[in-house]
Protein backbone atom coordinates (compact mmCIF):
# COMPACT_ATOMS: atom_id res chain seq x y z
CA UNK A 1 0.00 0.00 0.00
CA UNK A 2 1.30 3.43 -0.96
CA UNK A 3 1.94 5.89 1.87
CA UNK A 4 1.39 9.61 1.93
CA UNK A 5 4.74 11.30 1.78
CA UNK A 6 6.61 14.43 0.72
CA UNK A 7 8.38 13.98 -2.63
CA UNK A 8 11.22 15.84 -4.34
CA UNK A 9 12.01 15.11 -8.04
CA UNK A 10 15.31 13.35 -8.77
CA UNK A 11 18.36 15.54 -9.09
CA UNK A 12 18.52 17.39 -12.39
CA UNK A 13 14.90 16.72 -13.28
CA UNK A 14 11.65 18.59 -13.03
CA UNK A 15 8.08 17.36 -13.34
CA UNK A 16 5.21 18.23 -15.64
CA UNK A 17 1.63 18.79 -14.53
CA UNK A 18 1.03 15.01 -14.54
CA UNK A 19 4.02 14.30 -12.33
CA UNK A 20 6.23 13.03 -15.23
CA UNK A 21 9.93 13.89 -14.60
CA UNK A 22 11.41 16.45 -17.00
CA UNK A 23 15.01 17.49 -17.46
CA UNK A 24 16.63 20.53 -15.89
CA UNK A 25 14.43 20.48 -12.79
CA UNK A 26 16.44 20.88 -9.66
CA UNK A 27 15.49 20.22 -6.07
CA UNK A 28 15.49 23.37 -4.03
CA UNK A 29 16.84 23.22 -0.53
CA UNK A 30 17.56 26.06 1.82
CA UNK A 31 20.84 27.85 1.60
CA UNK A 32 23.03 26.84 4.47
CA UNK A 33 26.50 27.60 5.63
CA UNK A 34 28.44 24.42 6.33
CA UNK A 35 31.81 23.85 7.88
CA UNK A 36 34.66 22.61 5.76
CA UNK A 37 34.28 19.18 7.29
CA UNK A 38 31.13 17.37 8.31
CA UNK A 39 27.81 16.71 6.58
CA UNK A 40 25.18 19.39 6.17
CA UNK A 41 22.07 19.25 8.33
CA UNK A 42 19.14 17.57 6.55
CA UNK A 43 15.97 19.54 5.96
CA UNK A 44 13.09 18.01 7.97
CA UNK A 45 9.59 17.57 6.51
CA UNK A 46 6.57 16.54 8.51
CA UNK A 47 4.32 14.16 6.62
CA UNK A 48 0.73 15.23 6.38
CA UNK A 49 1.45 18.70 7.77
CA UNK A 50 2.46 20.41 4.51
CA UNK A 51 5.00 22.35 6.56
CA UNK A 52 8.75 22.15 6.01
CA UNK A 53 10.99 22.71 9.01
CA UNK A 54 12.32 26.25 8.87
CA UNK A 55 15.95 27.10 9.52
CA UNK A 56 16.83 28.11 13.05
CA UNK A 57 15.69 31.69 13.46
CA UNK A 58 18.84 32.56 15.40
CA UNK A 59 21.22 31.08 12.75
CA UNK A 60 21.28 34.16 10.48
CA UNK A 61 23.56 34.26 7.44
CA UNK A 62 25.22 37.36 5.98
CA UNK A 63 24.90 37.23 2.19
CA UNK A 64 28.20 39.04 1.64
CA UNK A 65 30.11 36.41 3.62
CA UNK A 66 29.12 33.58 1.25
CA UNK A 67 31.69 33.25 -1.61
CA UNK A 68 30.38 30.08 -3.19
CA UNK A 69 27.27 28.01 -3.24
CA UNK A 70 27.35 25.33 -0.58
CA UNK A 71 27.70 21.73 -1.59
CA UNK A 72 25.64 18.80 -0.35
CA UNK A 73 26.75 15.21 -0.63
CA UNK A 74 24.37 12.79 -2.34
CA UNK A 75 23.94 9.15 -1.59
CA UNK A 76 26.77 8.13 -3.99
CA UNK A 77 29.28 10.33 -2.27
CA UNK A 78 29.21 12.85 -5.14
CA UNK A 79 28.85 16.49 -4.50
CA UNK A 80 25.96 18.51 -5.86
CA UNK A 81 25.54 22.22 -6.00
CA UNK A 82 22.75 23.53 -3.85
CA UNK A 83 20.40 26.24 -5.01
CA UNK A 84 20.07 29.32 -2.84
CA UNK A 85 16.31 29.56 -3.47
CA UNK A 86 13.81 28.87 -0.66
CA UNK A 87 12.72 25.25 -0.20
CA UNK A 88 9.51 23.92 -1.72
CA UNK A 89 7.67 20.77 -0.64
CA UNK A 90 5.12 18.89 -2.71
CA UNK A 91 2.29 16.96 -1.07
CA UNK A 92 -0.85 15.15 -2.15
CA UNK A 93 -3.34 12.83 -0.69
CA UNK A 94 -3.30 9.11 -1.55
CA UNK A 95 -4.77 8.58 -5.05
CA UNK A 96 -4.91 12.32 -5.82
CA UNK A 97 -2.92 14.50 -8.16
CA UNK A 98 -0.18 16.65 -6.70
CA UNK A 99 -1.19 20.05 -5.40
CA UNK A 100 0.54 23.25 -6.23
CA UNK A 101 3.76 23.86 -4.33
CA UNK A 102 3.24 25.09 -0.79
CA UNK A 103 5.57 27.72 0.53
CA UNK A 104 6.94 27.80 4.06
CA UNK A 105 4.52 29.07 6.70
CA UNK A 106 5.83 32.26 8.21
CA UNK A 107 7.67 31.71 11.45
CA UNK A 108 5.69 32.46 14.67
CA UNK A 109 6.77 35.59 16.46
CA UNK A 110 7.21 35.96 20.23
CA UNK A 111 3.95 37.98 20.38
CA UNK A 112 2.10 35.12 18.76
CA UNK A 113 3.56 32.67 21.29
CA UNK A 114 2.48 34.91 24.16
CA UNK A 115 -1.05 35.14 22.77
CA UNK A 116 -1.27 31.37 22.49
CA UNK A 117 -0.06 30.97 26.08
CA UNK A 118 -2.59 33.46 27.46
CA UNK A 119 -5.40 31.87 25.46
CA UNK A 120 -4.49 28.44 26.80
CA UNK A 121 -4.44 29.70 30.40
CA UNK A 122 -7.84 31.41 30.09
CA UNK A 123 -9.31 28.30 28.52
CA UNK A 124 -7.96 26.13 31.36
CA UNK A 125 -9.49 28.43 34.02
CA UNK A 126 -12.83 28.44 32.23
CA UNK A 127 -12.88 24.65 32.04
CA UNK A 128 -11.95 24.35 35.74
CA UNK A 129 -14.79 26.68 36.79
CA UNK A 130 -17.22 24.79 34.58
CA UNK A 131 -16.22 21.47 36.17
CA UNK A 132 -16.68 22.90 39.70
CA UNK A 133 -20.15 24.19 38.83
CA UNK A 134 -21.13 20.83 37.40
CA UNK A 135 -19.89 19.06 40.54
CA UNK A 136 -21.84 21.43 42.79
CA UNK A 137 -24.92 20.79 40.75
CA UNK A 138 -24.53 17.08 41.35
CA UNK A 139 -24.18 17.71 45.10
CA UNK A 140 -27.68 19.12 45.40
CA UNK A 141 -27.42 22.76 44.38
CA UNK A 142 -29.57 24.64 41.94
CA UNK A 143 -28.09 27.51 39.99
CA UNK A 144 -30.14 30.60 39.33
CA UNK A 145 -28.83 33.46 37.23
CA UNK A 146 -30.08 37.01 37.50
CA UNK A 147 -29.29 38.31 34.03
CA UNK A 148 -29.75 41.96 34.91
CA UNK A 149 -27.02 41.89 37.53
CA UNK A 150 -24.91 39.18 35.90
CA UNK A 151 -24.54 37.20 39.08
CA UNK A 152 -24.92 33.55 40.00
CA UNK A 153 -26.77 32.50 43.15
CA UNK A 154 -26.50 29.02 44.66
CA UNK A 155 -29.60 27.71 46.45
CA UNK A 156 -29.31 24.47 48.38
CA UNK A 157 -32.16 21.99 48.21
CA UNK A 158 -33.06 20.67 51.66
CA UNK A 159 -34.78 17.43 52.46
CA UNK A 160 -37.29 18.24 55.18
CA UNK A 161 -38.09 14.58 55.76
CA UNK A 162 -34.67 13.67 57.12
CA UNK A 163 -33.98 12.96 60.77
CA UNK A 164 -31.08 14.08 62.92
CA UNK A 165 -29.47 17.48 63.36
CA UNK A 166 -30.84 19.94 60.81
CA UNK A 167 -29.68 23.23 59.39
CA UNK A 168 -31.64 26.23 60.76
CA UNK A 169 -33.54 26.50 57.48
CA UNK A 170 -34.48 22.84 57.63
CA UNK A 171 -35.60 23.00 61.27
CA UNK A 172 -37.76 26.04 60.54
CA UNK A 173 -39.36 24.33 57.54
CA UNK A 174 -40.16 21.22 59.57
CA UNK A 175 -41.81 23.22 62.37
CA UNK A 176 -43.72 25.53 60.01
CA UNK A 177 -45.59 22.53 58.59
CA UNK A 178 -47.31 22.13 61.98
CA UNK A 179 -47.67 25.75 63.14
CA UNK A 180 -51.03 27.53 62.96
CA UNK A 181 -52.46 30.98 63.51
CA UNK A 182 -55.22 31.31 66.12
CA UNK A 183 -57.75 34.06 65.39
CA UNK A 184 -59.99 35.02 68.31
CA UNK A 185 -63.07 37.20 68.30
CA UNK A 186 -63.45 39.22 71.49
CA UNK A 187 -66.03 41.70 72.68
CA UNK A 188 -63.50 44.42 71.99
CA UNK A 189 -62.44 43.20 68.54
CA UNK A 190 -60.18 40.55 67.07
CA UNK A 191 -56.92 39.19 68.45
CA UNK A 192 -54.40 36.70 67.12
CA UNK A 193 -52.06 34.17 68.62
CA UNK A 194 -50.20 31.08 67.54
CA UNK A 195 -50.44 27.36 68.15
CA UNK A 196 -49.19 24.04 66.89
CA UNK A 197 -50.82 20.82 65.72
CA UNK A 198 -50.56 18.32 68.57
CA UNK A 199 -52.33 15.37 66.94
CA UNK A 200 -53.15 14.43 63.36
CA UNK A 201 -56.90 14.45 64.12
CA UNK A 202 -57.09 18.14 64.95
CA UNK A 203 -56.03 18.82 68.55
CA UNK A 204 -54.03 22.04 68.75
CA UNK A 205 -52.01 23.48 71.64
CA UNK A 206 -51.92 27.19 72.43
CA UNK A 207 -51.88 29.51 75.47
CA UNK A 208 -54.73 30.03 77.92
CA UNK A 209 -54.45 33.80 77.59
CA UNK A 210 -54.90 33.54 73.80
CA UNK A 211 -58.42 32.05 74.08
CA UNK A 212 -59.30 33.23 77.59
CA UNK A 213 -62.10 35.65 76.63
CA UNK A 214 -62.87 34.30 73.16
CA UNK A 215 -66.39 34.49 71.77
CA UNK A 216 -65.28 32.36 68.81
CA UNK A 217 -62.04 30.84 67.57
CA UNK A 218 -60.71 30.10 64.11
CA UNK A 219 -57.47 28.46 63.03
CA UNK A 220 -55.48 29.24 59.90
CA UNK A 221 -53.60 26.13 58.84
CA UNK A 222 -50.11 26.16 57.25
CA UNK A 223 -51.66 25.92 53.77
CA UNK A 224 -53.76 29.04 54.42
CA UNK A 225 -57.10 27.30 55.00
CA UNK A 226 -59.21 28.85 57.79
CA UNK A 227 -61.37 26.51 59.87
CA UNK A 228 -63.53 26.93 62.97
CA UNK A 229 -62.23 25.66 66.29
CA UNK A 230 -63.67 24.89 69.71
CA UNK A 231 -61.97 25.20 73.09
CA UNK A 232 -61.48 21.76 74.69
CA UNK A 233 -59.96 22.91 77.97
CA UNK A 234 -57.52 25.34 79.57
CA UNK A 235 -55.24 25.61 82.59
CA UNK A 236 -54.82 29.18 83.75
CA UNK A 237 -52.00 28.46 86.17
CA UNK A 238 -49.79 26.93 83.45
CA UNK A 239 -51.21 29.25 80.75
CA UNK A 240 -52.00 26.32 78.44
CA UNK A 241 -55.06 25.53 76.33
CA UNK A 242 -56.20 22.88 73.86
CA UNK A 243 -58.50 23.68 70.94
CA UNK A 244 -59.97 21.29 68.35
CA UNK A 245 -60.71 21.53 64.64
CA UNK A 246 -62.67 19.07 62.54
CA UNK A 247 -59.78 17.92 60.34
CA UNK A 248 -57.77 14.73 59.95
CA UNK A 249 -54.53 13.84 58.25
CA UNK A 250 -52.75 16.83 59.73
CA UNK A 251 -49.01 16.94 60.38
CA UNK A 252 -48.38 17.04 64.15
CA UNK A 253 -45.21 18.38 65.68
CA UNK A 254 -42.49 16.09 66.91
CA UNK A 255 -41.97 16.56 70.64
CA UNK A 256 -38.50 16.80 72.11
CA UNK A 257 -37.27 16.95 75.71
CA UNK A 258 -37.02 20.27 77.49
CA UNK A 259 -34.98 18.58 80.22
CA UNK A 260 -32.28 17.93 77.63
CA UNK A 261 -32.13 21.58 76.55
CA UNK A 262 -28.75 23.21 77.13
CA UNK A 263 -27.79 26.82 77.64
CA UNK A 264 -26.42 28.05 74.32
CA UNK A 265 -28.37 25.53 72.26
CA UNK A 266 -29.78 26.90 68.99
CA UNK A 267 -33.57 27.16 68.75
CA UNK A 268 -36.22 28.49 66.37
CA UNK A 269 -39.59 30.05 67.19
CA UNK A 270 -42.38 30.00 64.62
CA UNK A 271 -45.58 32.00 64.89
CA UNK A 272 -47.68 34.95 63.79
CA UNK A 273 -46.30 38.17 65.28
CA UNK A 274 -48.26 41.41 64.97
CA UNK A 275 -50.84 40.38 62.34
CA UNK A 276 -52.01 37.56 60.09
CA UNK A 277 -49.87 38.84 57.21
CA UNK A 278 -46.78 37.67 59.11
CA UNK A 279 -47.94 34.13 59.85
CA UNK A 280 -45.24 31.49 59.63
CA UNK A 281 -42.52 33.90 60.76
CA UNK A 282 -39.43 32.05 61.97
CA UNK A 283 -36.93 33.67 64.33
CA UNK A 284 -33.72 32.12 65.55
CA UNK A 285 -31.75 32.33 68.78
CA UNK A 286 -30.39 30.30 71.65
CA UNK A 287 -31.42 28.98 75.03
CA UNK A 288 -30.39 31.60 77.59
CA UNK A 289 -31.39 29.67 80.72
CA UNK A 290 -33.22 26.51 81.72
CA UNK A 291 -35.56 26.12 84.70
CA UNK A 292 -35.86 29.88 85.03
CA UNK A 293 -38.34 30.70 87.80
CA UNK A 294 -40.40 33.69 86.70
CA UNK A 295 -42.64 35.46 89.20
CA UNK A 296 -45.84 36.94 87.84
CA UNK A 297 -47.46 39.85 89.62
CA UNK A 298 -51.06 40.88 90.02
CA UNK A 299 -52.41 44.36 89.47
CA UNK A 300 -51.38 45.32 92.99
CA UNK A 301 -47.76 44.45 92.26
CA UNK A 302 -47.81 41.33 94.41
CA UNK A 303 -46.55 37.97 93.18
CA UNK A 304 -49.51 35.70 92.53
CA UNK A 305 -47.80 32.73 90.85
CA UNK A 306 -44.48 31.43 89.63
CA UNK A 307 -43.63 29.56 86.46
CA UNK A 308 -40.57 27.46 85.68
CA UNK A 309 -39.66 28.33 82.09
CA UNK A 310 -37.07 28.15 79.35
CA UNK A 311 -35.47 31.51 78.69
CA UNK A 312 -34.36 32.41 75.16
CA UNK A 313 -32.99 35.38 73.27
CA UNK A 314 -35.05 34.38 70.24
CA UNK A 315 -37.17 37.31 69.10
CA UNK A 316 -40.79 36.76 70.15
CA UNK A 317 -43.55 39.33 69.96
CA UNK A 318 -47.27 39.68 70.64
CA UNK A 319 -48.89 37.08 68.41
CA UNK A 320 -46.16 34.51 69.00
CA UNK A 321 -47.96 33.35 72.15
CA UNK A 322 -48.83 29.66 71.98
CA UNK A 323 -46.42 28.94 69.15
CA UNK A 324 -43.65 26.34 69.23
CA UNK A 325 -40.05 26.78 70.30
CA UNK A 326 -38.02 24.02 68.65
CA UNK A 327 -34.47 22.74 68.67
CA UNK A 328 -32.34 22.05 65.61
CA UNK A 329 -33.76 18.55 65.36
CA UNK A 330 -37.12 20.08 64.51
CA UNK A 331 -38.48 18.96 67.90
CA UNK A 332 -40.73 21.21 69.97
CA UNK A 333 -39.19 21.78 73.39
CA UNK A 334 -41.35 24.68 74.56
CA UNK A 335 -44.55 26.69 74.13
CA UNK A 336 -43.85 30.41 73.67
CA UNK A 337 -45.64 32.28 76.45
CA UNK A 338 -44.20 35.73 77.19
CA UNK A 339 -41.35 38.21 76.93
CA UNK A 340 -39.89 40.91 79.14
CA UNK A 341 -40.06 44.20 77.28
CA UNK A 342 -40.35 46.82 80.02
CA UNK A 343 -39.37 46.71 83.66
CA UNK A 344 -38.57 49.40 86.17
CA UNK A 345 -38.75 52.11 83.53
CA UNK A 346 -36.26 50.35 81.27
CA UNK A 347 -36.94 48.75 77.88
CA UNK A 348 -35.51 45.27 77.41
CA UNK A 349 -35.01 43.05 74.39
CA UNK A 350 -33.99 39.45 73.88
CA UNK A 351 -35.68 38.09 77.01
CA UNK A 352 -38.34 35.62 75.96
CA UNK A 353 -39.83 32.60 77.71
CA UNK A 354 -41.38 29.29 76.76
CA UNK A 355 -43.22 26.67 78.81
CA UNK A 356 -41.06 23.51 78.95
CA UNK A 357 -42.70 20.80 76.86
CA UNK A 358 -42.01 18.06 79.44
CA UNK A 359 -44.43 19.66 81.90
CA UNK A 360 -46.74 21.06 79.24
CA UNK A 361 -47.31 17.58 77.78
CA UNK A 362 -48.71 16.31 81.09
CA UNK A 363 -51.26 19.10 81.18
CA UNK A 364 -52.12 18.94 77.45
CA UNK A 365 -52.76 15.20 77.58
CA UNK A 366 -55.07 15.67 80.58
CA UNK A 367 -56.98 18.45 78.83
CA UNK A 368 -57.48 16.29 75.73
CA UNK A 369 -58.57 13.32 77.83
CA UNK A 370 -60.63 15.00 80.57
CA UNK A 371 -61.02 18.63 79.57
CA UNK A 372 -59.41 19.64 82.86
CA UNK A 373 -56.12 19.22 84.73
CA UNK A 374 -56.32 18.52 88.47
CA UNK A 375 -52.92 17.11 89.41
CA UNK A 376 -49.82 18.76 90.81
CA UNK A 377 -48.92 21.43 88.33
CA UNK A 378 -45.49 20.68 86.81
CA UNK A 379 -45.18 24.12 85.24
CA UNK A 380 -46.53 26.71 87.66
CA UNK A 381 -47.27 27.11 91.34
CA UNK A 382 -48.67 29.69 93.65
CA UNK A 383 -46.17 32.00 95.19
CA UNK A 384 -43.69 30.71 97.76
CA UNK A 385 -44.05 31.99 101.30
CA UNK A 386 -41.59 32.19 104.18
CA UNK A 387 -44.42 32.39 106.72
CA UNK A 388 -43.79 35.73 108.40
CA UNK A 389 -45.05 39.28 108.41
CA UNK A 390 -42.54 42.10 108.72
CA UNK A 391 -41.47 45.65 108.07
CA UNK A 392 -38.20 47.06 106.82
CA UNK A 393 -36.05 48.83 109.33
CA UNK A 394 -32.80 50.80 109.36
CA UNK A 395 -30.06 49.73 111.75
CA UNK A 396 -28.15 51.95 114.17
CA UNK A 397 -31.23 53.74 115.57
CA UNK A 398 -33.43 53.67 118.64
CA UNK A 399 -37.11 53.17 117.82
CA UNK A 400 -40.22 53.98 119.77
CA UNK A 401 -41.96 50.88 118.37
CA UNK A 402 -40.09 48.94 115.66
CA UNK A 403 -43.34 47.24 114.50
CA UNK A 404 -45.16 50.53 113.91
CA UNK A 405 -44.90 52.12 110.50
CA UNK A 406 -45.30 55.54 112.19
CA UNK A 407 -42.54 54.87 114.71
CA UNK A 408 -40.11 57.47 115.94
CA UNK A 409 -36.36 56.97 115.82
CA UNK A 410 -33.34 58.51 117.46
CA UNK A 411 -29.58 58.22 117.05
CA UNK A 412 -29.16 58.39 120.82
CA UNK A 413 -30.71 56.27 123.50
CA UNK A 414 -34.20 57.26 124.58
CA UNK A 415 -36.05 55.75 127.51
CA UNK A 416 -38.58 53.16 126.31
CA UNK A 417 -37.05 52.96 122.83
CA UNK A 418 -35.69 49.74 121.27
CA UNK A 419 -32.30 49.67 119.67
CA UNK A 420 -31.94 47.93 116.25
CA UNK A 421 -28.32 47.07 115.43
CA UNK A 422 -28.54 46.23 111.67
CA UNK A 423 -30.55 46.92 108.56
CA UNK A 424 -33.14 44.25 107.83
CA UNK A 425 -36.77 43.20 108.11
CA UNK A 426 -38.27 43.35 111.57
CA UNK A 427 -40.53 40.31 112.16
CA UNK A 428 -43.95 41.37 113.42
CA UNK A 429 -45.72 38.01 113.08
CA UNK A 430 -45.13 34.31 112.36
CA UNK A 431 -47.76 32.29 110.49
CA UNK A 432 -48.57 28.64 111.05
CA UNK A 433 -45.84 27.28 108.84
CA UNK A 434 -42.39 25.82 108.95
CA UNK A 435 -41.21 29.18 110.25
CA UNK A 436 -42.80 28.47 113.61
CA UNK A 437 -40.14 27.57 116.14
CA UNK A 438 -37.44 28.94 113.86
CA UNK A 439 -38.39 32.59 113.55
CA UNK A 440 -39.76 34.82 116.32
CA UNK A 441 -41.43 38.19 116.60
CA UNK A 442 -38.71 40.76 117.19
CA UNK A 443 -36.12 39.03 115.00
CA UNK A 444 -34.39 41.16 112.39
CA UNK A 445 -33.89 39.15 109.18
CA UNK A 446 -30.73 40.40 107.52
CA UNK A 447 -30.10 37.78 104.78
CA UNK A 448 -31.85 34.91 102.97
CA UNK A 449 -29.49 32.53 101.22
CA UNK A 450 -26.80 35.17 101.58
CA UNK A 451 -28.71 38.01 99.90
CA UNK A 452 -29.24 41.11 102.04
CA UNK A 453 -32.85 41.94 102.95
CA UNK A 454 -34.01 45.52 103.50
CA UNK A 455 -37.77 45.45 102.92
CA UNK A 456 -40.56 42.88 103.00
CA UNK A 457 -40.64 43.06 99.19
CA UNK A 458 -37.05 41.89 99.14
CA UNK A 459 -38.15 38.79 101.06
CA UNK A 460 -41.09 38.17 98.71
CA UNK A 461 -38.87 38.40 95.64
CA UNK A 462 -36.10 36.27 97.11
CA UNK A 463 -38.25 33.37 98.30
CA UNK A 464 -40.10 33.32 94.98
CA UNK A 465 -36.85 32.68 93.17
CA UNK A 466 -37.12 29.16 94.56
CA UNK A 467 -39.75 26.46 94.11
CA UNK A 468 -42.14 25.73 96.94
CA UNK A 469 -40.88 23.29 99.54
CA UNK A 470 -37.34 24.52 99.03
CA UNK A 471 -35.34 25.03 102.22
CA UNK A 472 -33.71 28.43 102.52
CA UNK A 473 -31.11 29.70 104.98
CA UNK A 474 -32.18 32.71 107.02
CA UNK A 475 -29.62 34.88 108.81
CA UNK A 476 -31.05 37.05 111.58
CA UNK A 477 -30.31 39.12 114.66
CA UNK A 478 -32.14 38.22 117.89
CA UNK A 479 -32.23 40.01 121.24
CA UNK A 480 -31.79 37.62 124.16
CA UNK A 481 -32.62 40.15 126.87
CA UNK A 482 -29.13 41.45 127.29
CA UNK A 483 -27.56 41.61 123.84
CA UNK A 484 -28.17 41.07 120.11
CA UNK A 485 -26.78 37.85 118.70
CA UNK A 486 -26.59 36.55 115.14
CA UNK A 487 -28.29 33.26 114.35
CA UNK A 488 -28.74 31.14 111.22
CA UNK A 489 -31.84 28.97 110.75
CA UNK A 490 -33.29 26.84 107.93
CA UNK A 491 -36.91 27.31 106.84
CA UNK A 492 -38.87 25.32 104.27
CA UNK A 493 -40.95 27.46 101.91
CA UNK A 494 -44.61 26.64 101.39
CA UNK A 495 -47.11 27.41 98.66
CA UNK A 496 -49.81 29.99 99.07
CA UNK A 497 -53.18 28.26 99.01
Amino acid sequence: MEENRNILPPEGQGADENGTPTPKAQAHVPEVSTPETGAPEAAEFVAGDMTAAAPDAEASVDEESVSAAPVAENGDGESAKVSQEPPVALYWEFGATPDAPVQHAPEKTHATKRFVGVFAAVTAVFLAVLIVLLLLGDAGFKIYRTVMHERTVFVKEYNTDVEGLLAPEEAAEVVKRSTVTVVVRLETGTAIGSGFIYTADGYICTNHHVVEEALSVQVILPDGEAVDATVVGTNEMADLAVIKINKTGLTPVKLGSSAAALVGESVVAVGTPAKIDYRGTATFGRISATNRIVSLYNESGVVNKKMTLLQTDTSVNPGNSGGPLANMYGEVIGVVVMKVSYFGGTVFDGIGFAIPIDGAKIIIDALIRDGIFTGTNPVATGRSLLGIGGIGIEGGYWYSDPADSNRQKSLSEVAGYTYIPDDGVYVIGVNESNAIGRLEVGDVITHINGLAMYTVYDIIDQVNRYPVYTEVTVTLKRYNGTAWTEQVVTVQLFEES
